[in-house]
Order: structure tokens, then C-alpha cells, then sequence
């Protein structure tokens, strides 16, 4: 074998070896995100069958993970691939030893792929040789040195947002009782099955696409509750006022990072601006909990600005190699865009 050989092994989360486990967690180590952990796509694999991986080693040792998934059989035996855990993802990517880099249809060819639709790939990917096109903005909030000092440090830069934010939660206080906030959950897997259904009821109420219909996607959400690894673990935080419940979230904790995934409120108190409130026990408790760090994922809102420090952008596309598969895929993808198209410009015409 010459040196410097390059080779892929594409196989199951389950089938990778204790070594490959913690070549995987120490590449992930530096910038922890759980989207990205082994323990996330073990946890999506226990309810998708098709999850696989590309274990890229070089010179006979892995220097690489490439976590996907197949949506169907037709799909695998097509080669035509999509991101780790669909739309239940914030983030996809290649985990990496520092220094690898590789090309989009180079990825592809190792994993077997001949064509692959993705979003969320986070800008820090470039660094690996993958890029993509599209660009959306993420933000972060980061209190290196606590909550409570963030917080007085943005009553100082945004008085009025501080102050608001305080009104509320004194007159929540007045009618409802004493705030008490839980960082993680106890009793996690019964609560989230109410949290899912209270967010089921907040898309519907909303008239937004409901991404936890089908039962598949409710499970990951359970299999995540369940999972316990310092790279990728279920956290559920709720806040009450007195006996009433105010509201909820759902994430993953990866390290220092904790990434805000699923939040629901009560929607009677929705003058009392809850999602904000809960938001500010989760920073405050941030030094308890040894978080420095709330990942808000991509996409753009006044809620994501109000409390971000930093921002980035994620990037969509589709990578593909020359073949007639890749060509057919292409084609079914664009008919597929343009009648989504139709339909949001059929539903935006006034009766």
C-alpha cells in the first residue's frame, strides 16, 4: 500500500470498533457538537434503519467519520444519500482529525454515494474541503464567564430588552406565583411526550410544517432523551409560576454547548413573552450547569437576535458524481422544488 492511500468502509454506527469510537470522539472533541457525536447517530440509527457511515482511514488507520442516511431501500441501492437524521438535524458534516481534507465527489466515492441532497453544513466544514451554497445565518450565545454576568452585562447594552424581560416575569410572578425552573428533567421521557405533543399543537396552531408527525421522528426525540454521553445528551428544562406551567425545552448538550432545539410554551401566557423567560433561567443556571455556550441552529428571528453574541452561516446543496443516477436524482429534486413552489404561491392567492 503506498503511503498516503485513502480508503472508505462504509458500515453501521453499531459495527464501528471500540478504537473507531474514540477516534471519533477525539476529533469531535475540539468543537463538541451532538449533531455531529457518534452517540446522535446511534441513537437516529436505533430508529432508521438506513444510517450508515463512512469510516475514511489512510494508511491503514481512520482519519475520518462521515455519519448519513438512505430514506429508502430504492435510495441505497441507487447510492442516493441525505443528511444524518433529515430535518431533525442542525448540523451535518464530516468529523475529522485537524489537518484532513477532502473534496465533495472524493466523499462521495468513498461512501458509495452518487448523489447527496444536504443543509446545515456549518461554515467551520470549509476547513475539511466542503463547501456548499445557499448561505444561512445561525446565531450563539456565549457566556464565557456565567449567565449572571451575561445578563447584567446585556441590562447594561439593552436596557430596555432587560428591563421588559423582568416586567414580565415580576407581573407572571404577581398572578401566577413563584417562578421554579428544572435545567434537566428527572422524569424526561414522560415529560417529552408532552412536550411533543404541545409542539405538535403549536405548529398546527401556527399553520407551520409539523416535522414531528410521523412517528419515526417522535422516536429519535425518545431515543435522544434516553441518550446519556458527554458528546450528545437529552436535556428537557421546564418553568412553572406557581402549580401553572409556563413552558418547555428539548436539546442536546454537547460539552459546554447546549444546543436549543425544541422549545413550546403555555400559549394562555403568551403576553408574558414565556419563551423568553425560559431562555433567561437556562442562561442564568449556565455556571451550575457548566454550559458557556446556547447554539440556536440556523434560520433568522427578532427571538434568536435578542440574545445573540455571535453568528455564522450554514450552507445547502447537492453534491453529486457523474452518473445517470445523479442526473435522475437532479431532475426529480427540481420538478419537486417547482410544484412546492406552485403550492405556496397557490395558497398565498386571496379567495
Amino acid at each position: 500500500m503506498k503511503a498516503g492511500f485513502t480508503a472508505g468502509q462504509v458500515v453501521s454506527p453499531e459495527d464501528l470498533s471500540q478504537l473507531d469510537r474514540e477516534a471519533w470522539s477525539q476529533f469531535l472533541a475540539p468543537q463538541p457538537l451532538a449533531f455531529l457525536s457518534l452517540s446522535f447517530a446511534r441513537a437516529v440509527g436505533s430508529c432508521v434503519p438506513l444510517v450508515r457511515v463512512c469510516r475514511i482511514v489512510r494508511d491503514g488507520r481512520p482519519v475520518a467519520y462521515f455519519p448519513f442516511q438512505y430514506r429508502s431501500r430504492a435510495h441505497a441501492i441507487a447510492g442516493i444519500g441525505e443528511r444524518l437524521g433529515g430535518e431533525l438535524s442542525d448540523y451535518f458534516g464530516l468529523v475529522a482529525e485537524p489537518g484532513f481534507c477532502i473534496t465533495p465527489k472524493t466523499l462521495l466515492r468513498l461512501s458509495g454515494l452518487r448523489s447527496l441532497l444536504f443543509s446545515q453544513l456549518d461554515e467551520g466544514q470549509s476547513d475539511k474541503g466542503l463547501f456548499g451554497e445557499k448561505p444561512e445565518i445561525g446565531f450563539r450565545i456565549d457566556f464565557p464567564r456565567g449567565g449572571q454576568e451575561f445578563w447584567e452585562e446585556k441590562g447594561r447594552n439593552d436596557r430596555k430588552f432587560v428591563s421588559d424581560t423582568e416586567r414580565r416575569e415580576r407581573k407572571l410572578v404577581q398572578e401566577y406565583g413563584p417562578i421554579s425552573f428544572v435545567f434537566s428533567d428527572g422524569d424526561a421521557e414522560r415529560s417529552l411526550d408532552r412536550l411533543i405533543a404541545d409542539k405538535r399543537s403549536q405548529y398546527q396552531r401556527t399553520h407551520v410544517r409539523d416535522v414531528l408527525s410521523e412517528e419515526r421522528a417522535r422516536a429519535i426525540l425518545r431515543a435522544l432523551c434516553r441518550t446519556q454521553d458527554p458528546q450528545c445528551e437529552g436535556i428537557l428544562s421546564t418553568l412553572h409560576a406557581g402549580d401553572t406551567w409556563v413552558a418547555s425545552h428539548f436539546g442536546l448538550r454537547s460539552g459546554s454547548t447546549l444546543h436549543y432545539w425544541f422549545p413550546v410554551y403555555n400559549p394562555a401566557l403568551k403576553t408574558f413573552a414565556p419563551g423568553r423567560l425560559l431562555l433567561k433561567q437556562i442562561i442564568l443556571s449556565a455556571q451550575h450547569n457548566c454550559l458557556e455556550r446556547i447554539d440556536r441552529g440556523g434560520g433568522d428571528s427578532p427571538a434568536k437576535r435578542d440574545f445573540a453574541t455571535s453568528q455564522h452561516f450554514f450552507y445547502s446543496g447537492l453534491w453529486q458524481v457523474p452518473s445517470v443516477v445523479a442526473v435522475t436524482h437532479h431532475i426529480g429534486l427540481s420538478i419537486a422544488w417547482r410544484a412546492a413552489r406552485y403550492m405556496a404561491q397557490d395558497k398565498a392567492i386571496p379567495n
